[in-house]
């Protein structure tokens, strides 16, 4: 099940946080910018570019900030050591993406979080670009018209060239929420929603 709202989570996990933020700002010079964009409380997905191994460690710690997210995180993760350990006290979700037709143990869970007012991070793309822009998956317009959650765009930049110790930004931009089609064609709406969302997230640009 996803990990509670943030007052019951663990101090170990803020302390990993705090340990994070400061490894990332130590080697990495990370700066993060549009904070305040970040709805305090509230179901809310947070949608992000996915170029990396090292986005979720570089980008969840800053988002705690405001709020603790949970996030997907494929179901191999949890049998390794100390990994599974971690992405429980995270509020990771364990998703089968091999599962025909979807995993929906998964949807679950990321509604049932959503609908307790957590916040979920999801990176529509599916897997690392690799600086490639690919396709979304229609998964992110799913769970914004069943949870009626916002959509917060965020873009992460460099962090390909984490072991490299190269800067990487991080930045916040605004909100979209899914508006039920008029023809009722929820795929095509799906299709348009995602599109939409990774449209907003490559709109962010590493300038001020």
């Amino acid at each position: 099940m996803p990990a509670e709202p943030h007052k019951e989570r663990p101090f170990l996990l803020l302390l990993i946080y705090a340990s994070l933020r400061a490894f990332f700002r130590l080697f990495n010079s990370i700066e993060v910018r549009g904070l305040e964009n970040i709805p305090a409380e509230g179901p809310l997905i947070v949608a992000c570019n996915h170029l990396s191994n090292a986005d979720p460690p570089a980008l969840l710690p800053q988002l705690a900030r405001v709020r603790l997210p949970n996030i997907i995180a494929k179901k191999e993760l949890f049998s390794l050591w100390p990994f599974g350990h971690f992405l429980d006290a995270w509020g990771a979700i364990p998703v089968d993406r091999a599962r025909e037709g979807g995993d929906l143990g998964a949807l679950r869970g990321c509604l049932t979080a959503l609908r307790r007012d957590g916040c979920l991070v999801i990176f529509p793309e599916g897997t690392r670009a690799k600086g490639r822009k690919l396709k979304p998956k229609p998964g992110v317009a799913l769970m914004a018209h069943k949870s009626g959650a916002p959509v917060l765009c965020a873009r992460i930049f460099n962090s390909e060239n984490f072991s490299k110790l190269g800067k990487i930004t991080i930045k916040f931009g605004g909100l979209r929420r899914f508006e039920p089609p008029a023809d009722g064609d929820l795929k095509a709406a799906y299709a348009r929603f995602s599109d939409d969302v990774m449209a907003d997230i490559f709109s962010l640009t590493e300038e001020r």
